[in-house]
């Protein structure tokens, strides 16, 4: 797989089941109208999950765990993870 760019601060969820990722930001109510970069990668190769979903909302603040309640039901699987200058500061399992 190529490798996506890293994001300075903000939100990247990954472990999202292939084909889940625009459900999982629907969940979550957040929409490229506010400017902000978000990248979406649907069906990159996993070595555990053969295929999974990732997204990253730079310069988006959410607490970790309410998007891990919000989004357990569609991403069970899901990892949660906050960046700060472009280093994971805290991670979240659902």
């Amino acid at each position: 797989m190529e490798k996506i760019g890293k994001i300075k601060d903000g939100i990247t969820i990954d472990h999202i089941a292939a084909g889940k990722a625009l459900d999982v930001m629907k969940s979550l109510g957040v929409t490229p109208e506010a400017g902000n970069p978000i990248i979406i990668v649907m069906n990159a190769e996993s070595a555990k999950m053969g295929k999974k979903d990732i997204i990253k909302l730079e310069n988006v603040v959410l607490d970790p765990k309410e998007v891990v309640d919000k989004i357990k039901a569609i991403a069970p699987s899901a990892t949660v993870n906050l960046i700060k200058d472009f280093e994971i500061t805290q991670k979240v399992k659902s």
